[in-house]
């Protein structure tokens, strides 16, 4: 008996830990779930700024970065869902061995229930079992017959309990087991899925990049005058933050300002996006055009693509410091935070005017939405004081 009991509890325990791995394991599923709809919201996104793009006749860069994106962006779905198949297969490889290690109890509980039986029936005689008491030597003796034959009778109710719990645990482990397979065939069918619709995009992002090597020429003088208006536009910002420094010195900021300041740097990784919606195909720094190595153009901050006609919000509370207008662009909207400062690129109906004060998500004017190309794109750059920082770091994710 004291074996059995032993088995009972290893049995258990197992239980228990296979229920804990389960829903160790589930949790990892759940947070790949939300990871990988957060990658297809991403998708569905550069879908429709790609069609805003397509209707156009002229392929550009621009177009081919988003497709790249949404290249990473389904490489990264394809990437969870092979560490979801692999979960799934370990909760069938524990759900199979938890289910053997209960049917092999099951098994040895029936036999061992089917001897008691056995022997009840053959020690059913009532006259036996008092004829076993009265041939006890002593008062001690009898109680001890007594006990054990009610003993006797308990284990018999549970081990019929054990039978019963037993086969209740199995099946809800093959019910476990079935849904688990079921599932890792869904999960297979999507990766398949997903790895067709990878193919047709990079078969797409490579027409484009044939069309693009074509007119290399042209990308690279239109990439000069880029560089020429990030030039120009850094000029302009560094001559507007120097005029505010001699005017009113960091050091000597404004109650008021030293808070938002504050605040503003302790917002760092938790501000809000300058757009509602958005995909980044420019990063902070020196950007190279893949297969195209001798084109590359250093980026103050961040380039968005967004929908047409997106409203532009400032990522902080803060005080319009200017507004301008590069030769050839379209507005800028520079906004000062203490002794941070945020810039918008390529607005036009610009809501704002110098000295207003804005709310963090305040619109301050509509993205350009390029007729040619069908592209809204809005260039973000983030200063302290004369130093540029990466707005890559500053943004929410």
């Amino acid at each position: 008996m004291k074996n059995r009991k032993k088995t009972i509890w290893i049995i258990i325990s197992f239980v228990f830990l296979f229920t804990g791995n389960a829903l160790e394991q589930n949790s990892k599923r759940e947070k790949l779930e939300i990871e990988k709809s957060k990658i297809e919201a991403e998708i569905e996104l550069m879908n429709k700024l790609l069609n805003d793009t397509r209707n156009k006749k002229e392929n550009t860069v621009n177009e081919y970065k988003l497709l790249n994106r949404k290249i990473n962006s389904r490489n990264n779905i394809i990437e969870k869902l092979n560490k979801e198949i692999s979960i799934i297969n370990k909760e069938i490889a524990e759900n199979e061995n938890t289910l053997k290690l209960l049917q092999d109890d099951l098994k040895k509980a029936k036999e061992e229930y089917s001897n008691l039986i056995y022997y009840a029936f053959k020690s059913s005689n009532h006259h036996l079992n008092f004829m076993y008491l009265l041939a006890s030597e002593d008062i001690n003796q009898f109680y001890l017959r007594l006990k054990y034959l009610q003993q006797y009778k308990e284990y018999r109710i549970k081990q019929m309990t054990l039978i019963k719990k037993l086969n209740f645990v199995i099946e809800e482990k093959l019910l476990n087991l079935n849904k688990s397979k079921i599932e890792k065939i869904k999960v297979i069918n999507e990766k398949l899925v997903e790895r067709a619709n990878l193919k047709n995009e990079i078969d797409e992002a490579d027409k484009i990049l044939n069309v693009l090597k074509g007119k290399e020429g042209d990308l690279e003088k239109e990439l000069n005058e880029k560089r020429q208006i990030a030039k120009k536009l850094e000029k302009e910002i560094e001559s507007i933050i120097r005029e505010k420094s001699r005017n009113n010195r960091f050091a000597s900021l404004t109650p008021e300002d030293r808070i938002i300041s504050d605040d503003f740097a302790k917002n760092r990784g938790l501000l809000p996006w300058p757009t509602k919606q958005g995909v980044i195909t420019e990063f902070f720094g020196e950007n190279e055009y893949p297969e195209m190595k001798n084109l590359k153009v250093r980026n103050n901050g961040i380039d968005i693509t967004t929908i047409q006609n997106s409203y532009v919000r400032s990522i902080f509370k803060g005080e319009v410091s200017a507004i301008f207008a590069i030769k050839g662009t379209n507005s800028t909207v520079l906004i000062r935070h203490g002794n941070y400062f945020t810039v918008y690129h390529n607005l036009v109906n610009v809501r704002v005017k110098i000295g207003d004060r804005v709310d963090t998500k305040e619109i301050i004017g509509n993205v350009y939405s390029d007729r040619k190309t069908g592209e809204s794109i809005v260039h973000l750059e983030i200063w302290k004081e004369t130093e540029l920082m990466n707005p890559l770091e500053w943004l929410s994710n």
